[in-house]
């Protein structure tokens, strides 16, 4: 998957389409026909890096949480968990996927907004 960015230090372009070539985002795992698929969000801040430092080249390497874009749990409570959260689009709801490692508490949890498929 490939997505447009807006970068911070071009402030005085307008924020539309045309704000930068399409710019391809990597994956934890990617083959032919196979891997994860996690594509940024609007308005979701981007970590990017240009492929042997060619400013042609830029690629997503990853997303950061922010003042604005809060991660789904807070310190210390989710110390022990790793949690995989969407958000529903345009809209409230969501899908997660939540390990806990808490010792003696060990759980695996799952909540689908809607739909749950097993």
């Amino acid at each position: 998957g490939r997505v447009r960015v807006k970068f911070n230090w071009d402030r005085y372009n307008p924020s539309n389409q045309d704000s930068s070539c399409w710019i391809r985002v990597a994956q934890a795992w990617a083959g032919t026909g196979f891997g994860n698929l996690a594509i940024p969000r609007v308005g979701q801040e981007v970590i990017v890096d240009f492929l042997n430092g060619d400013p042609d080249q830029p690629i997503i390497m990853g997303r950061t949480y922010h003042q604005e874009n809060r991660t789904p749990g807070s310190l210390p409570g989710t110390k022990t968990q790793m949690t995989i959260r969407s958000k529903t689009y345009k809209g409230s709801g969501f899908n997660e996927l939540k390990f806990d490692d808490a010792t003696g508490k060990e759980q695996v949890y799952i909540h689908a907004q809607k739909n749950m498929n097993t």
